[in-house]
């Protein structure tokens, strides 16, 4: 961004609030080896499980930030790529703290409740910090003929909770 909008970052070391990938890359990959678990705890497990659920989640998050990021381009207020995948990517947070929530409670027969009980919380919290961030970091200015600014906040928020659904695993739970 340019202007007197414009937010700059320092570096993730100097800036707490930079958009770094570190956390949202270790929760897919925890993720990742949480559903794998999962699987294996069924008596399911396959090399190609790990595979695959990485793929899901990298290519539904690689269309959501294409998506957002042609919202974005037709509202005329630009944000690097990078950063909305950092902001999008912290849905793995989420899914990793409710598959430890169902994997935790799947012996007492509350698996699925807990999971999904998780997953409504942490599912809000997602939708909470993208709508938060994102309205404090895209431009104020937008094109006129374009989509509404707070009705595309709104938008890529909820994104959140449908992607988070759409990647979940409670196959096994």
């Amino acid at each position: 961004m340019h202007g007197p909008e414009a937010v700059n970052y320092a570096l993730p070391h100097s800036d707490e609030n930079a958009p770094d990938l570190y956390l949202p890359i270790m929760s897919l990959v925890t993720y990742c080896l949480l559903s794998a678990f999962l699987y294996g705890t069924a008596g399911e497990f396959n090399p190609e499980v790990i595979a695959d659920v990485i793929t899901k989640c990298f290519v539904t998050q690689i269309i959501e930030v294409l998506v957002i990021k042609g919202c974005l381009y037709s509202m005329q207020a630009p944000m690097p790529f990078l950063d909305l995948f950092s902001y999008t990517g912290y849905k793995y947070l989420g899914l990793t703290i409710s598959m430890l929530c169902g994997i935790l409670f799947k012996k007492l027969g509350w698996g699925t409740a807990s999971f999904y009980g998780a997953f409504l919380w942490t599912a809000s919290a997602t939708a909470w910090f993208v709508m938060k961030t994102l309205d404090h970091n895209m431009s104020h200015e937008t094109a006129s003929t374009g989509p509404k600014r707070h009705i595309m906040v709104m938008a890529f928020a909820g994104s959140q909770i449908a992607t988070m659904w759409f990647v979940s695993q409670t196959k096994y739970l």
